[in-house]
């Protein structure tokens, strides 16, 4: 029963590792002021420093690798069947954290939000097209919120499971 919500908590964790490891990466690269002798490199980079990375620093590096990581490991426990719930947990702390970080850097987060407009949400496309909007950002945040409802329900099941093996 579990397989049903298993298999898309995981496909998403290790998506958001990618994500994040490729943000981290990105980032790293425009602070370290490094230019890449790939052409598609170079391209991905330029495209990271339209959508923000140019103004990010290494705490935001530091906060979207560690997310990367604990998403990983959340992912692999989960497919071990073990408790991948705290890990996620620390993952989505890692992410929620660097779009704080960010936000405060800003302004007001209380206007960023009332800014959104909800209606943008039944065009994925536009929303896809531009990552670096808030509606992009607050959606990814919502998807992570979702998985870890999963990854909840999911971990319960398990623990569930081994106390009646006694194990």
């Amino acid at each position: 029963m579990t397989f049903i919500l298993r298999l898309p908590a995981i496909l998403v964790l290790f998506a958001a590792a990618a994500l994040s490891t490729l943000g981290a990466l990105g980032a790293a690269g425009i602070i370290a002021n490094y230019t890449a002798p790939v052409a598609q490199v170079a391209e991905v980079q330029a495209q990271a420093a339209e959508t923000g990375a140019a103004e990010a620093g290494w705490i935001d590096v530091g906060l979207l690798a560690a997310a990367a990581v604990f998403f990983f490991v959340s992912a692999i426990r989960l497919i071990r069947r073990t408790q991948g719930f705290w890990t996620w947990l620390l993952g989505f702390a890692c992410y929620g954290g660097r779009w704080a970080w960010e936000q405060s850097k800003s302004g007001d987060v209380i206007a960023l939000l009332r800014s959104i407009n909800i209606t943008d949400y039944l065009n994925p496309q536009a929303i896809i097209a531009d990552p670096g909007s808030s509606e992009a950002r607050i959606g990814l945040l919502a998807i992570l919120l979702m998985v870890g409802l999963f990854t909840l329900v999911i971990d319960a099941a398990d623990h569930a499971h081994w106390d009646k093996q006694g194990a």
